[in-house]
């Protein structure tokens, strides 16, 4: 007997924003899609309806699923930062506003809420809580805002296969989230050790720092660190230090130099090498894109 067929994957954009939340303000609602959020700055709480509540930290991804009712509180000072994006799986939402997304309260009237596919894949999406993000995660989302805020030409389909995309690198995610083997009590200190060098990105973050700070050996940190976080640490310090720095160099005045100096680079021509690593520019023409948007 064959399995029965599941129908495709139609995914769609209805909303995407890079947004603020200020810290006296708390989300309260149900959405009838579904919203991944990956948090650039700041620390937020988030609960869901029937789990207990969980921490978010720079660098991290969750997702709100439809119907489910889900609070979000802003813990750090004065705001956190996001990038957002609303979708379903199978375009079977209509939206004519923002406001068609969100249902407050409850309805007079019947509710229709976006389906989850039911595979064992996308299932266990519904319970890993907060996870850190990957580049190409981070990447994916920016260009999909980016495509969905500046709607050029093909925009839609173009938002579709960067969907599928991402969601090929939540899956990877959490299955590597899955298969850590590290204790609870290990997996919680690195997400606090991943916490302080978000507080202190200018620091002097070396392996053997970390690894004292977890009282293990240097290479069996490497190896937990990067299956907790499905980064090196080196890579998660350059990440996080990169997040910060774009920040910067939107929201301030500050010279490269400056900038380079508070993320933890001493050497301007060092930074400027690594950013352009990461960022496919170099910081003063990514401090002119950001202005003329």
């Amino acid at each position: 007997m064959q399995a029965p067929m599941l129908p495709p994957l139609n995914p769609v954009v209805h909303w995407a924003q890079q947004h603020r939340q200020a810290k006296e303000r708390v989300i309260q609602r149900r959405i009838r899609d579904f919203e991944i959020l990956l948090l650039e700055h700041g620390e937020v709480e988030v609960e869901i309806q029937g789990r207990e509540p969980f921490l978010v930290q720079s660098g991290q991804f969750f997702l709100l699923p439809a119907e489910l009712k889900h609070r979000v509180q802003v813990l750090s000072q004065p705001d956190a930062l996001f990038l957002g994006v609303h979708f379903d799986f199978y375009n079977e939402l209509l939206i004519a506003k923002d406001e068609d997304i969100i249902v407050y309260g409850d309805p007079d009237e019947p509710v229709h809420y976006c389906s989850m596919p039911q595979s064992p894949e996308f299932q266990e999406w519904l319970s890993p809580g907060s996870l850190h993000a990957t580049p190409e995660m981070y990447s994916l989302l920016s260009t999909i805002i980016h495509e969905f805020t500046q709607r050029p030409a093909g925009y839609m389909m173009c938002c579709q296969g960067l969907l599928l995309q991402l969601f090929a690198q939540m899956s990877r995610a959490i299955h590597q989230h899955h298969r850590t083997g590290a204790s609870a009590g290990m997996q919680l200190a690195i997400t606090r050790l991943a916490a302080a060098i978000e507080q202190n990105v200018a620091e002097h973050w070396c392996n053997e720092k970390m690894a004292d700070l977890l009282n293990i050996n240097v290479d069996y940190m490497g190896r937990l660190f990067k299956k907790c976080t499905g980064l090196s640490p080196n890579k998660f310090v350059q990440q996080i230090r990169h997040a910060e720095a774009k920040r910067l160099l939107r929201e301030t005045s500050d010279t490269i130099e400056a900038v380079g100096y508070a993320v933890g680079y001493k050497d301007v021509h060092y930074f400027v090498r690594i950013f352009h690593k990461w960022e496919g520019m170099p910081p003063g023409e990514y401090r002119k894109f950001c202005r003329l948007l």
